[in-house]
């Protein structure tokens, strides 16, 4: 004979329906799934953060890079082949080729063993990933010609969508989007770079950036590359 009280305390203890099973996994599926797309969020502010932080690093070095090259800039005019200051502003990228004497802390002297005395080569060029970079080649002005020294291209920016030049003239004294005399320097170059794009379907870049540079008042004229013979009869100590 069963006791009344076995037969109560069997009726109370009863286990979870399949509806409430149901019931609780999907409640547990919806508060994963909140868990997972914060997780999700922060996860992607983070990247992008790090991604920004990184493109406003290379922005900076790329600026400096150009600035101290610049700044630096020669020109021996008895040597126009050799030291000519060439601009491409035609295309869509501007581009642009000149010798400087660069400090040992510009990018790349490593490769040139002390040779500070280089021709800068800076253009934009399509990018193996995508998109366009902002390139640095550079080589010994002195080098043998049969001496290839473009294994060293380095990349100052990445993600270029513009990249415009222009010249200060002394005889317009204004700014000009086109430099023709390659044997002389102009006093001043502003540079403006655009990175990336505003959005998916825009072709305003995302960062725009503008410097405008001095250049050194150091041009050798020919008459004093290599000093010039006396004049007969003349005096020479």
């Amino acid at each position: 004979m069963t006791h009344p009280l076995t037969t109560s305390r069997r009726v109370q203890t009863r286990a979870f329906t399949l509806i409430e099973v149901m019931v609780a996994t999907f409640v547990f599926a919806i508060v994963l799934a909140s868990l997972f797309g914060t997780w999700r969020i922060i996860a992607r502010s983070t990247e992008r953060a790090l991604e920004l932080t990184s493109e406003a690093q290379r922005t900076r070095v790329a600026l400096q890079s150009l600035e101290s090259g610049l700044g630096a800039a020669q020109l021996f005019q008895a040597n126009a082949p050799l030291y000519a200051f060439v601009a491409d502003t035609s295309g869509g990228f501007a581009a642009l080729s000149f010798v400087a004497t660069v400090p040992d802390s510009f990018p790349g002297s490593g490769f040139f063993e002390g040779q500070r005395l280089r021709r800068l080569t800076i253009q934009v060029e399509a990018s193996p990933d995508g998109g366009n970079d902002l390139v640095l080649r550079q080589n010994p002005v002195l080098a043998p010609p049969e001496v290839d020294m473009d294994t060293h291209p380095l990349v100052l920016a990445r993600e270029v969508s513009q990249f415009q030049l222009e010249f200060w003239d002394r005889q317009a004294n204004e700014f000009v989007t086109e430099w023709l005399r390659t044997n002389q320097l102009p006093q001043a170059v502003r540079l403006t770079m655009g990175l990336g794009r505003s959005g998916r379907f825009s072709s305003q870049p995302a960062t725009l950036v503008t410097r405008t540079i001095r250049l050194p008042d150091n041009v050798v004229g020919a008459d004093l590359q290599g000093g010039t013979a006396p004049p007969p009869g003349a005096n020479v100590r």
